[in-house]
C-alpha cells in the first residue's frame, strides 16, 4: 500500500478480520436460534427474545459511555438501541419489565476502549442484516406479527445504516493493529457468550 509519501506495510481491512474471526461461530449461533425452523412456536421466539435482552440490556449501557457525544464515530448511536424494542416485543408476548429484571444477567464482554465497543457494534447491528429474513419466516409461524419490532428495526434503511456501521468501525481502528485486534476480539467475545447460551 502506498500513500504518495512512501510505502507503509499493507494493513488488513478490519471489516475482513471481522468475518473471518467471527464466521464459524455466527455460522452455529444461527442454528442454534433455530429462527427459520418451519416449526417455530412463540414459546421458543418468546425464549430466543428474552436471551437476547439480557445481552443487549448489560451491553448498551457500555455503548452509551462509549459512543455518545462529540467525537462518537456513530453520532446516531442512540437511534440504535434495541432494548426498547425488544422490551416492544416481549410485552405483546406476555413477559413484562419486571419479569426481564428477574432473570440472571449473563456473563458478557469487557467493553472498556472505543474499540471492543465497536466489535460489540459489529455483532448488535450485523443482526439487523439477518433480520429482515426472520421477520420474514416469522411472520409466517403463530407469532403475532406486531412481535417483530427487534428484528425488523431500520426497515428498508437497514443496508444503508450497516454501511454507516461499517465505516464507523473503519474509522475507529484505522491504521491501529492493536485497535483492529480488539475489536475482533470482543467481536468474537460476543458471539461465544451467545453461542453457549443459545447452546444450552
Amino acid at each position: 500500500m502506498h500513500d504518495g509519501g512512501g510505502s507503509v506495510p499493507a494493513f488488513p481491512d478490519v471489516m475482513a478480520v471481522l468475518r473471518r474471526s467471527t464466521a464459524a461461530a455466527h455460522t452455529r449461533l444461527e442454528s442454534a436460534l433455530e429462527l427459520l425452523s418451519p416449526d417455530l412456536s412463540v414459546s421458543r421466539y418468546r425464549d430466543v427474545l428474552m436471551r437476547m435482552h439480557g445481552y443487549y440490556d448489560a451491553l448498551e449501557p457500555r455503548l452509551d459511555e462509549m459512543l455518545t457525544g462529540a467525537g462518537s464515530p456513530l453520532p446516531d448511536w442512540p437511534s440504535r438501541r434495541k432494548v426498547p424494542l425488544l422490551r416492544h416485543d416481549l410485552r405483546l408476548l406476555g413477559v413484562d419489565d419486571a419479569a426481564l429484571a428477574a432473570r440472571p444477567r449473563p456473563r458478557v464482554p469487557t467493553v472498556d476502549d472505543i474499540a471492543a465497543a465497536m466489535g460489540v457494534l459489529y455483532v448488535f447491528e450485523g443482526a439487523t442484516l439477518g433480520g429482515r429474513f426472520i421477520v420474514r419466516h416469522v411472520v409466517t409461524t403463530a407469532v403475532p406479527p406486531a412481535a417483530t419490532a427487534f428484528f425488523g428495526s431500520y426497515g428498508d434503511e437497514v443496508g444503508r445504516r450497516w454501511s454507516q456501521v461499517r465505516q464507523a468501525i473503519r474509522a475507529a481502528t484505522a491504521g491501529e493493529a492493536a485497535r483492529v485486534e480488539a475489536c475482533a476480539g470482543a467481536a468474537a467475545a460476543l458471539f461465544g457468550a451467545l453461542e453457549a447460551e443459545f447452546a444450552r
